[in-house]
């Protein structure tokens, strides 16, 4: 939903489980400049960038409290020590135009915005970069806009990504409809149509199990989402919480942690322990 904020631009309706995600992500990114910016002086790295292809008006509205609050691009922005560069894009012209609208002039130069497919504006980025770069990307989509291809196309060059897996308000909702045959988005999600073999997806079905099966530790769907994006490269992830969820309590999305680097995987753990309360979790 879309409501205009109090600049008179629009702004994203959503509950308080937004906010509580870009803690997390916000939290990493600032963790990740702060690990990485003194290698990039010490010529490890040309420039450490981050993306974020499904970037919105920047401007968030909390549909409770009626509260504003910035986006990920905004909070990208600020994090010390500063990116480099910052990819942003939307589908959406208007979305982009508010988002350019609210970026503080001084920032602006090391911006590039667009209005696209974020799939091809992947493709369409890491053709550019040279591969001196380190970088950040966040896929926020609100349902399946991001396909197999895009993480095959920042697979590419040594970027970390932060997604917002569809879960529970896509994939558990719809795995039936999906298994019976209506499942082109998670055909393109997936890669091809491999995810039809999962257990759960068979029982989803109806389609019979053998015993041999049915005494078998059943096969979680993120599990192996994570071992999909393996063969491109993305050896250490991670798909512990948070797992947000709505004033429902109704299990939504999914942030899940991809990288190259074993170095990026301990960095991503250290944050996802603490609440956006500040209060630490237990590690298990």
């Amino acid at each position: 939903m879309i409501r205009l904020a109090s600049d008179g631009l629009p702004a994203r309706v959503s509950g308080a489980w937004t906010q509580e995600k870009l803690v997390y992500v916000e939290r990493y990114a600032t963790a990740f400049m702060r690990a990485m910016a003194p290698k990039k002086k010490q010529g490890k790295w040309e420039n450490l960038i981050y993306i974020d292809l499904l970037a919105g008006p920047g401007l968030g509205i909390n549909r409770d409290t009626e509260g504003q609050f910035e986006g990920s691009p905004l909070r990208a922005l600020r994090v010390s020590p500063p990116f480099d560069h910052l990819y942003f894009g939307d589908l959406k012209r208007q979305n982009v135009i508010a988002l350019e609208r609210r970026i503080p002039r001084q920032d602006r130069a090391r911006v590039t915005l667009q209005v696209g497919d974020c799939n091809e504006l992947a493709k369409t980025i890491v053709r550019k970069l040279s591969g001196r770069e380190l970088g950040l990307a966040f896929v926020d989509p609100q349902g399946f806009e991001a396909t197999f291809e895009m993480f095959r196309a920042l697979s590419t060059r040594r970027i970390d990504i932060l997604y917002l897996f569809p879960g529970g308000i896509g994939v558990t909702r719809n795995l039936s409809a999906f298994a019976r045959g209506a499942g082109r988005q998670l055909d393109a999600l997936w890669g091809g149509s491999g995810w039809r073999d999962l257990r759960k997806v068979r029982i989803a079905s109806g389609k019979g199990l053998s015993n041999e099966e049915l005494r078998s530790r059943d096969e979680p769907f993120l599990l192996s989402f994570r071992q999909r994006l393996a063969t491109l490269g993305f050896r250490y992830s991670d798909e512990g919480e948070p797992y947000f969820t709505n004033e429902k309590n109704v299990k939504m999305y999914h942030l899940l942690y991809f990288s190259k680097d074993p170095a990026g995987l301990t960095l991503w753990r250290n944050v996802r322990h603490i609440e956006p309360s500040g209060q630490r979790t237990l590690p298990f």
